[in-house]
């Protein structure tokens, strides 16, 4: 039977998010499904794989629970391959996105975010020869094997760097600005973010890349999507370019390894004949590293 990856995301008031995490667990357990989702007070994060009949029976639990506003939960699809996930994890933390602010200063997207625009006024935006900036919201190794040309790369490591590298972005205040990531969910927090520290034509990509690109496959956009599962990329047209560049030897690639120093374990591009090879992702971590 064909596989599909669902993603999902939903920032709305959670009052028991262990009662749900449990809640959850029993519901994949029973459809015997595999994956990971993120709970916490302010609402929910996740990927899961299953058959259609398993998501269309988990995607109806979603909408009836009431341990949140989820009857309008927004679900992605892409083709799966029975093996995304190795096992199920489901897990409670203080967010489902942590931008690195806490208390009063973290961002509600319920409350400030930027405008959401679909990917046919995006397309327009492009053919139109539109005057915009688009900031990519994803870390430095997502967008090593694909993103939209011309697209800003903010330099983080992790969504986490975002407050501080915001300074750096200041030259585009009064520009108009379009945030883009995965499926859109570090674009809610993120736009608001550059709202709050004065951007005034800040707008976000509803759904993210990967709805564009189910949209206008090949449009736009060079390379591939990276993934947070095992498949570690998504494709949208057979004839893409691959534009990932090994680590080790600089061939393109889009293979995905990790910094040789366990205190960093970065993901790199590591192609398959440099792959024996001791690899890291800087002199720094090259350095660091005990020699035996």
């Amino acid at each position: 039977m064909p596989y599909e990856v669902i993603i999902f995301y939903k920032y709305t008031s959670v009052s028991d998010p262990t009662g749900f995490m449990n809640w959850i667990r029993t519901l994949c357990e029973s459809l015997e499904m595999k994956g990971r989702i993120l709970i916490a007070h302010e609402g929910i994060n996740g990927s899961v794989e299953g058959t259609r009949e398993q998501l269309d029976q988990f995607k109806s639990s979603l909408h009836q629970t009431t341990f949140g506003d989820f009857q309008d939960l927004w679900f992605k699809a892409s083709p799966g391959t029975g093996t995304a996930f190795r096992k199920l994890k489901i897990k409670v933390r203080p967010h489902i996105l942590n931008i690195g602010l806490e208390g009063d200063a973290d961002i509600d997207p319920n409350q400030t975010t930027g405008t959401h625009i679909e990917p046919e006024e995006l397309h327009t935006w492009f053919t139109n020869g539109e005057d915009f900036a688009i900031i990519d919201m994803r870390n430095d190794y997502e967008l090593s094997v694909g993103r939209f040309k011309g697209s800003i790369d903010p330099g983080m490591r992790n969504f986490r760097d975002l407050k501080e590298i915001v300074p750096n972005l200041e030259h585009l205040k009064g520009k108009k600005i379009l945030t883009v990531c995965t499926y859109g969910v570090r674009c809610e927090k993120a736009s608001g973010l550059l709202l709050n520290e004065g951007f005034d034509q800040v707008h976000q990509l509803h759904g993210g890349i990967g709805t564009y690109m189910k949209k206008y496959p090949g449009q736009n956009f060079e390379g591939s999507l990276y993934v947070f599962d095992e498949r570690m990329t998504e494709q949208f047209t057979d004839d893409y370019e691959v534009i990932g560049v090994c680590t080790g030897c600089a061939t393109t690639s889009e293979r995905f390894g990790n910094c040789a120093w366990s205190a960093c374990h970065k993901q790199l591009i590591i192609c398959e004949t440099c792959d024996p090879r001791v690899i890291w992702c800087s002199d720094t971590c090259k350095q660091s590293m005990p020699q035996s």
